[in-house]
């Protein structure tokens, strides 16, 4: 057995990195079919770690594994998206409701936190024109936290669930927020705003609006112009 603190384990986790950071930047499309030959001479390693880091990605639902295909980048789908944000939009505004309506004081606090670190890398992003993986992070700390005060340890898990298979969704959306005049800091100073004044019926209608605006961009300005919505061979 490797153990985690070996040389093999540890070029197993740096390649799951760089191969997660190369799908979320783009570089490695969605639908493109990944074999194990090509990524062995691409990334400068063996099949061992591809094959670790393949399927913690595929845990992730960021790579899937097809069979007579072998392991493709998760392909968008709009079908596939429009079910998620359906989904998501009844379970996290249900958790969100329920936070408003349950959450103490330190719930309070820790989102008004949240929301503080997610506006500085807001700040960063107007600097630096790249909505990198510190954003990403933080604003995925900031959902957490708004659905955490309600005490259902069950629904938090289903939304925190669903949020995670809609990351690639997002990550493809991000250079749409600019081309579509969004205004992600202001959307999210709403929600914190919301949640201080214990206002459920709005935090719920901005949570709602906020979630599906993402796949509004997406459906109208990503999905119909090629991005694959099956794996295929054109790019073996």
């Amino acid at each position: 057995m490797v153990k985690r603190g070996s040389s093999s384990g540890t070029r197993a986790d740096e390649l799951y990195e760089r191969l997660r950071s190369d799908i979320f930047m783009g570089r490695l499309e969605p639908g493109r079919r990944l074999k194990f030959p090509d990524l062995c001479a691409e990334y400068g390693t063996s099949v061992g770690p591809v094959r670790e880091a393949l399927t913690r990605l595929t845990g992730e639902r960021l790579v899937m594994l097809q069979a007579h295909l072998g392991y493709t980048v998760t392909p968008l789908s709009a079908d596939e998206l429009t079910d998620l944000t359906a989904a998501r939009v009844e379970v996290e505004g249900l958790a969100f409701r329920r936070a408003i309506l349950f959450g103490d004081e330190r719930w309070e606090s820790d989102v008004v936190a949240a929301h503080h670190l997610l506006a500085i890398r807001e700040r960063e992003v107007a600097t630096t024109g790249v909505r990198g993986d510190p954003w990403f992070v933080a604003h995925e700390a900031f959902h957490a936290v708004l659905l955490a005060g309600g005490g259902n340890r069950r629904l938090i898990e289903i939304s925190r669930e669903l949020r995670a298979e809609t990351e690639l969704y997002r990550r493809w959306a991000a250079p749409l927020m600019e081309e579509n005049q969004r205004d992600p800091a202001a959307e999210h100073k709403a929600l914190t705003d919301a949640a201080v004044a214990r206002d459920a019926d709005l935090g719920v209608e901005l949570l709602r609006d906020h979630i599906a605006f993402s796949t509004q961009m997406l459906l109208a300005g990503l999905l119909p112009d090629g991005v694959p919505a099956e794996a295929d061979d054109r790019r073996s």
